[in-house]
């Protein structure tokens, strides 16, 4: 038995990858408890709870763990497993995107298209995940003697998307683009724009977002993003997981992987690949 403990359930990217965690722990012949928790600090309650049952190992996605429960873990012989996080200096394998240059990808192709005020919309305050995104897009924006023009927390929900949206776009001087730390955000941004404030994409901004959720691709929003390869990582999780569990002597394995970039509708694109639809850029 795996517990699995995931935040931010509402998030489809989310629930996708819990669907395929379920298909590949039972395809190696493992099944999964799931926790579900609201935010980071709850993460410590719901793996002390899940201690109780005799599971055999752990997976916790997009939360970290404390020192504390670490120890616990590593004193009864249960590896951790971190997905889309990393934590130095704890006894836990893990397996995430590349966050920072996905961000550097996000502000290099808004440059490419001549964009200079370009707005960040990032997750929950004090979010890892979110602060390497926004480094990465803040360093490449500095590249060119730029900054954000505005910084924004959507919260990593729809609707955060779509307040931070109308906090950007109904301002008299709005940006000229916006990058999403999310889809789903990405998403709100694009419903503010077009049903509540009349502008569209890409004629007056670029959106870009990250995660490359299915609705993205669909012909009433063909986002430009940031696509995870989540199939690989997820089986990249597993395996790593499932080999500590059957090798107890093993140490804990840390791995990153690339994403890609795709170009859609809702950006412009004139630069090397420019009118290009639906193309792709790996980093």
């Amino acid at each position: 038995m795996v517990g699995l403990i995931v935040t931010r359930l509402q998030d489809p990217f989310f629930a996708n990858t819990i669907a395929h965690f379920s298909r590949f722990l039972q395809a190696r012949g493992w099944h999964m408890l799931l926790f579900t928790v609201d935010n980071q600090v709850e993460v410590d309650e719901a793996l002390n709870a899940l201690l109780q049952y005799k599971i055999d190992g752990v997976i916790i996605l997009s939360a970290i763990l404390s020192d504390q429960m670490a120890k616990a873990c590593d004193a009864q012989g249960i590896p951790v497993m971190l997905y889309n996080r990393s934590a130095k200096n704890l006894n836990v394998s893990s397996v995430e995107i590349d966050n920072y240059e996905g961000g550097c990808l996000a502000a290099e192709i808004l440059r490419e298209a001549g964009h200079e005020r370009i707005a960040f919309v990032g997750g929950d305050v004090g979010d890892e995940t979110s602060k390497e995104r926004e480094a990465g897009f803040t360093e490449r924006l500095a590249k060119d003697g730029l900054t954000p023009f505005q910084l924004e927390s959507g919260d990593y929900t729809f609707v955060g998307g779509r307040e931070a949206g109308l906090r950007l776009l109904a301002r008299q001087e709005r940006p000229d683009a916006v990058f999403c730390a999310s889809d789903v955000m990405a998403l709100g941004v694009l419903h503010a724009a077009r049903f509540e404030l009349g502008l569209q994409v890409p004629r007056d901004f670029s959106l870009v977002g990250f995660d490359d959720i299915p609705s993205a691709a669909w012909p009433g929003h063909m986002l430009t993003t940031i696509r995870q390869p989540i199939r690989r990582m997820i089986q990249e999780s597993v395996n790593l997981l499932i080999e500590r569990m059957e090798n107890p002597e093993l140490g804990p394995k840390v791995s990153r992987f690339p994403g890609t970039l795709i170009l859609r509708d809702s950006a412009k694109n004139t630069g090397p690949l420019g009118g290009v639809t639906s193309a792709q850029r790996s980093f």
